[in-house]
């Protein structure tokens, strides 16, 4: 059976899969180009892929250092502290999360930067409001795993005996969120499978069992070990 953050790893990976194409995410990833379609719902935001459309505006913004400079000097102009937009990479699934987090606190700037006639080639890579929100749904979604892992990497105290609580508590806490963002179930149901696939698993290894205080059945641990 694999160690939990592994398990949380799977179950991200599969969501991500869900909600954007994670090839755009390898280095040297061809830039991603959104359809023309209007965007009026959740459904046609996610169909879109508002993950690879800020992927690739936060890449072409950081490969040039005119766009970088003008970029902090809109962050200027609106008072916020100069930030740099993050880009995710497809062997860290929290890096997707982290970027969600900037573009969201930035969205200002960004919007700002996008009205400037001076790069209107690159107002394909607009979101409309619709997409702002689903990638403010996405953020809650990635949240939860990332808070359990986060607890549970710790390197000075135990944590194997909240490994199976933690195998319940994600899923609770994801079937909640179905409840909340509805639009949003085929999304959160991929981590889900995946969480579920290797609950049952984790019930017949010792040492979770041991660290639970529950064991069932015998077992042997030679001394010295």
């Amino acid at each position: 059976v694999r160690c939990f953050p592994h398990i949380v790893n799977l179950a991200c990976k599969a969501v991500l899969g869900a909600m954007t194409d994670m090839s755009y995410a390898v280095e040297n990833a061809a830039n991603y180009v959104p359809n023309d379609d209007s965007v009026t719902t959740i459904a046609d935001a996610i169909r879109r892929d508002p993950v690879a459309t800020t992927r690739t505006l936060v890449c072409v913004i950081r490969a040039s250092s005119i766009r970088r400079q003008y970029f902090a000097e809109v962050q200027k102009a609106l008072q916020q502290k100069d930030l740099q937009l993050l880009r995710d990479v497809d062997t860290r699934w929290s890096s997707t999360l982290l970027m969600i987090e900037r573009v969201l606190l930035l969205r200002e700037a960004i919007n700002r930067f996008l009205s400037n006639r001076e790069f209107e080639e690159l107002c394909k890579y607009q979101l409309s409001d619709v997409e702002w929100d689903t990638l403010e749904a996405y953020k809650k979604i990635l949240a939860v795993p990332h808070a359990f892992q986060q607890r549970l990497s710790s390197e000075k105290t135990p944590t194997l005996c909240d490994v199976v609580p933690s195998f319940e508590a994600m899923l609770r806490v994801w079937q909640c969120q179905k409840l909340e963002l509805p639009d949003m179930a085929c999304v959160i149901d991929a981590g889900m499978m995946k969480l579920e696939s290797y609950r049952n698993r984790s019930e017949v290894v010792p040492a979770y069992v041991l660290a639970m205080g529950e064991l069932s059945y015998p077992v042997s641990i030679p001394f010295g070990s």
